[in-house]
This record gives C-alpha cells, structure tokens and sequence, in this order.
C-alpha cells in the first residue's frame, strides 16, 4: 500500500491545540470573528461571509445528523464548519463563491460540509471503536480533562472569560470537554491495540504492512560542487575545484576500501561525520530511509542497484555533488525522509497509526448514520449572505 499522509485521528487534540495555544485574556481568538476587520488572509472571504448569520439561521439544538441513535445538533456541526472555514481563510483562500470549484471534484460547500461532518463522523467512530473493546475513559483521563480545563480558566482570568472565548468561537464547554474525551479516547484505544507509538508491531509486521510501498536505506558521505556565498547564493565550481573535489572523495573511497576492521559502519558513520557536507546528516545520522521519487534519481538508482550491507566503489555524481553510498538494512524506528517535517514518526509509528485508521474507518462504515432534512437542505450560498 502507497502511504497517505498521517490522518492524526486524535481530532480533538489537534483542534484543541489550534483553538487554545496561548488561550487568554489579550489572545486572538484563531477563529474569524463575525466582527473582526479583515485581516490579509481572511481578506474579502472575512467581508462577505456572514458567519453570525449563519450560526443564527437555525436553533442550536436542531438535529442535524443521527448517529448510532446519538443526535448531532446545528451547534456542533457549526462548530466544525466555521473551523474549516477558518482553516481555509488562514491559508489565503478567498471563499466569496460556494459553488466554486475546490478540490476533489467539490465545491467550496461541498467541501466544508463534507470535512465537518467527516470530523464528527470520525469522533463518533472513536467513541464506537472504544466502546467494542470495552475501553473507557480511566480516572486519570477524567482527572486530566479536568486539570485542563481549569488551565484554561486561569489563562483566561476566569470561568466567564473563558466561556465567553469559547462562545466567540461557536464553541462551548461541552464541545470543548467532548474534544478532550475523544483525543484521549483514541489515545486510549490506539495504545491498547498497537502500544505506544507502534510498540507492540514486531519488525515483521512493519515490513509486511509496507512491502508494497519499496522503502530503501541508506547512509552516504557527500562532497559538493557548488560555492555558496554568503547570502547563501550557490554558482557552481570552477573545474579545477571540482576535480580537487573529486580527488579527496576518491581518497575517501580509497580509505573504505583499504579498511580490514571488523566494524565497517562505525568507520563509514566516522568518515561520514568527518568528511560530509550533507547538513541532513546530524538530523538522520542513522541514515535516510526514504521512497521512489523522494531522493535524486542519481542517489535512488545507485541505492537500488546495491545490495543491503554494500557501498558504491565508485562515486556517484548528482547535482549535488560526489556522493559514496551505503545500504543498510532498515531501521524501522527511523522517520521516513517525507515525514520528518510533521516530528518523530518513526516507520513502526506510522504503520500503526495507518492501522489505526483503517480500524476507524472499519466502525465508521459500521455504525448507523441518518441525515436529517435541515441537513439536506442546507444552502451555504444563503447561509452566508451578507446581512
């Protein structure tokens, strides 16, 4: 299977995170308020978009959605949709037209809709996944839920304040607590079934989950070609540069060659420190473990064409530089190259957190979902009319 992207399923935590990081009395609400000027990245969405209006335009409590006998009410869902408006604001998205094409074949409408109601869709298998395997919110999850909420009340000088945030925001205690019940839920459920961060995977179960995706691994020294000023500009180097270049890698090369000790990676991870110009080698220094298409092709041929546990005996040019490159066997708690932006995913983590949604799409497609008519019939073109 190719990997999506991690789907962090602990929703609650991520939207919490969004809604309350530095959460107080001077802190800008992260939400486009119905007042607010517009800013440069809600711009003529934050002029058009009657957010205050739309909220009012059905009671709170109108169900919405029935999910497994469990009503979802026009609060809730609004809560979600005014979040992923924000979401799209934020990144400069002018959403002056619903019926505009977005993305995946959707419009703007479509889009939103469908997200918030595939968050609540998704917290609600959680709560059915948790459930089927008799998992419980503990007293320390109660007891956490609770000690976060009075941090919160604190950072906001009081209950009131906080509530009053909470509401600018289409929000209230209930969603708030409910968010915390489902993140820790889904944390609960997640370590039950796989451990912490993957733990209870064996290497065996990660390599038979990514077999098809072609993970490789591998170490290499690099030497590059070009100059770089200090304004970091980059010109590439004259000949005589690069031949001197050139000379010193093949020195190198010609040191692993000539090594009979019975340690070759601590002299290759050696070499490496003391010679590679590559500043990915202090953040991976156990090495790259990487896919099809993510690294040069010069360093992705070279890497497939070695066997595990061999390096190239001759340089390898890219555009790089020269580079001699080791394979190694993978290390299945090292973070994939693509991840490593998103933190410490190592590869077992991933595995198990793809399992893990796969599990939770499993109690979605299980569980009973009814739509209501004020559902169907919304119309987000005149929701958001400008009053």
């Amino acid at each position: 299977m190719k990997y999506k992207k991690i789907t962090v399923l602990l929703t609650g935590a991520v939207l919490l995170v969004s809604v309350f990081s530095g959460c107080s009395q001077t802190a800008k609400s992260p939400f486009v308020s119905p007042d607010a000027s517009p800013s440069s990245s809600g711009g003529a969405a934050a002029q058009t978009l009657n957010i205050a209006g739309a909220y009012k335009s059905l009671d709170p409590k109108t169900v919405m959605m029935t999910v497994n006998g469990k009503d979802v009410t026009w609060d809730e869902l609004f809560y979600y949709i005014n979040y992923d408006i924000y979401q799209l604001q934020s990144k400069g998205d002018q959403v002056t037209d619903w019926s505009a094409a977005y993305q995946d074949e959707q419009t703007y409408a479509e889009y939103i809709l469908n997200d918030a109601t595939r968050t609540i869709l998704q917290n609600a298998a959680v709560e059915y996944g948790a459930d089927q395997q008799k998992i419980s919110l503990s007293e320390q999850d109660q007891s956490d839920i609770q000690a976060d909420w009075d941090s919160q009340v604190q950072a906001a000088e009081g209950e009131e304040a906080l509530l009053a945030e909470l509401q600018s925001q289409y929000s209230s205690k209930d969603i708030y607590t409910h968010l915390q019940q489902i993140s820790r839920l889904a944390l609960d459920c997640f370590t039950s079934m796989y451990g912490d961060k993957g733990s209870k995977l064996s290497d065996q179960d990660v390599a038979d989950y990514t077999a098809e995706d072609g993970y490789l691994m591998a170490k290499h020294i690099l030497m590059v070609t070009t100059n770089t000023d200090e304004t970091g500009n980059e010109t590439p180097m004259t000949d005589e540069e690069k031949a001197a270049v050139k000379a010193k890698m093949e020195d190198i090369l010609n040191q692993l060659n000539a090594y009979q000790g019975s340690d070759f990676d601590g002299f290759f991870d050696q070499l490496m420190k003391q010679y590679s110009q590559d500043p990915g080698v202090e953040q991976s220094p156990e090495g790259y473990l990487f896919q099809s298409g993510e690294m040069v092709s010069q360093f992705e041929d070279a890497t497939k064409a070695l066997e595990i546990g061999k390096y190239t005996t001759s340089l390898v040019e890219s555009e790089f530089g020269y580079h001699i490159i080791y394979r190694i066997p993978i290390n299945y708690d090292s973070t994939p190259s693509s991840y490593a932006p998103y933190g410490q995913y190592s590869l077992r983590y991933i595995t198990a957190l793809n399992m893990f949604n796969a599990n939770v799409e499993t109690w979605q497609n299980s569980m009973d979902v009814t739509y209501s008519d004020k559902y169907k019939a919304l119309d987000f073109s005149k929701l958001f009319a400008a009053g």
